[in-house]
């Protein structure tokens, strides 16, 4: 299995933009082939933000990161990807789970 990270800051909106973006993007997720499971994670605190999305495969987890853009999150001109900054993508393979 291998996680695809996302992090970033949360701007003016707090968290809003993010939840957004996930409740947009979810159900074509759910669809999509190797699609195992999403985590919207967030630190009120700091602003940050992480998105993990899990894919059975390195393949179908880099399909999706080729439609998304360099930052991985799909749709960079849309109003609730506005608010957030400092994106970073990263990729993992899951090597243990509990």
């Amino acid at each position: 299995m291998f996680a695809r990270v996302i992090t970033a800051k949360a701007g003016a909106d707090g968290f809003d933009g993010a939840i957004r973006i996930a409740e947009q993007q979810l159900p074509g997720a759910r669809q999509m082939p190797g699609f195992k499971g999403y985590y919207l994670l967030t630190d009120a605190e700091t602003g940050k933000l992480v998105i993990i999305s899990l894919w059975e495969t390195r393949e179908q987890m880099d399909a999706v990161t080729a439609a998304a853009g360099p930052s991985g999150i799909r749709e960079q001109h849309n109003p609730a990807t506005a608010g957030l900054t400092a994106q970073r993508l990263e990729t993992y393979e899951v090597t243990m789970q509990a």
